[in-house]
Formats: C-alpha cells, structure tokens, sequence
C-alpha cells in the first residue's frame, strides 16, 4: 500500500463533523464568525462552509450585492480560520448566484459528498430563521437529513423551536444517537435520525442592514466587519 492510499484510507475511517452555514453575507460580519466560532467549540468541527446564498427565496425582493462579491468578502473573512471553507455550492456554473436554490437540495449535495460511514452534516442557523424553517421546501425532509445547531437569541425559548416541529418527526423513545451524549445539554429535541441543538449566548448587535446604511453614509464600518472585509468594502465601494 502507498503512502497516499494509506492516508485515503485512514480517511476513510474518521468520522467527520462538517457543519454548513448558509446566509445572504451582505456582507459577512462579527456576528457571523462569532456564531461560527462558538458552535465550532462546542462541536470540534472538521470543516465549516460558510454558503453565501444565490438568491434566498425568502429575499428575492430584497436587492443583495452581486454575489461575486459577497463570495469575496467571506472567503476573505474565513481567511485567518484553517477550517473555514468559503463554498460556492450556490455559485451557480456561471458563478452569478443567479440560480434559485433551496436548503434542502444544498444540504443532499453536501451529503453526497460526505457520505463515510460516521460522518454528520450540521446545519448553523438562526433562531429566527428556525422558526420560519415549516415555510422551507421539503423541510421535513430537511429536518431528517442532518443535524440543527440553532443560534438563540434572547427572548426565544426552546419550547418555541420545539413546536415548528411535527411530533410525527420526533423520535419516541428519547435514544441518544452515537456520539451525542456531549452535547446532551444543549439538546432541543431528539428526531428519529437527527437532533436539534441550542447555542446559547451568542447574540449579537452586529447587523448586515447597519453595516451597509453605515458603508453608504461613507462612516467607518470597522469592528463590525473583519479587517479584509472592511477594506474590501472600502475599495470596491460597495453599498455606496
């Protein structure tokens, strides 16, 4: 055996944590790498892909910058983390992001490509958005594919995420699945073949709205943003 096959094969037998975390990025802030980096503490993830959406269907009113861009600035931000992945799985063959996609058919390519035995896909999303989660396509389809890290904010209780739910998705007998006894605590609700996480104390003030009022007023966006972000903005002058 080569050396290469050799590593391919003890690749073959680490189960690997790849967490997803998809949003508009318009643009990518404090925020954002603050929940990626406290579910990554939690959870010792092998890779987190950071997906900036094509067009959101939730937002396909709302005008986002070109996503070229808002690529840039998060493969700019993820710079400085070795196991932040800037992903173009929404890019598009054109790379225009122009293309609707939806979470569900995201979540089945990342699936396919992660598919060793042990490995688990998470999903990092907001609670907000969580609780939106029944408007989603084929969402209880969504819910049985991988796993949820939900990032709390203050005032929503885990009874509220519960209840978007259906009962017929829970899992009866309350089993712990291998390799969940850790985060036991942070548990919302056990489904038959996934489970729903709560991340707490990771709320932030920091909003993408702000930062691009704050961009076109010509005043300072830094701290709100990382610095290669920042000065992206500045130099490409966006949100002018």
């Amino acid at each position: 055996m080569t050396t290469a096959q050799a590593q391919r094969t003890a690749t073959k037998h680490h189960p690997r944590r790849i967490a997803l975390f998809g949003g508009s990025f318009d643009p990518i802030h404090a925020g954002h790498l603050a929940v990626a980096r406290a579910a990554d503490r939690r959870f010792n993830f092998d890779e987190i892909h950071f997906i900036p959406a094509s067009r959101p269907p939730h937002k396909l009113k709302q005008h986002l910058a070109p996503f070229p861009h808002r690529f840039a600035m998060v493969a700019l931000a993820c710079a400085e983390h070795p196991h932040f992945v800037p992903s173009v799985a929404e890019a598009g063959e054109d790379f225009s992001g122009a293309q609707l996609h939806y979470s569900v058919d995201t979540v089945r390519y990342f699936r396919h490509t992660y598919h060793g035995h042990g490995d688990r896909i998470y999903f990092i999303i907001g609670a907000d958005a969580f609780l939106d989660i029944p408007m989603w396509k084929e969402y209880e389809a969504l819910l049985g594919l991988c796993d949820f890290i939900v990032a709390n904010r203050p005032g929503i209780r885990a009874e509220a995420l519960r209840l978007v739910i259906p009962p017929e998705l829970m899992a009866r007998d309350g089993k712990r699945k291998e390799g969940e006894a850790a985060h036991e605590s942070m548990v919302v609700a056990h489904l038959h073949r996934t489970s729903v996480y709560l991340l707490e104390n990771v709320a932030s003030d920091v909003s993408a709205t702000e930062i691009r009022k704050r961009a076109h007023r010509e005043q300072s966006v830094h701290g709100l943003v990382a610095a290669r972000v920042e000065e992206y903005i500045l130099k490409q002058g966006l949100y002018r």
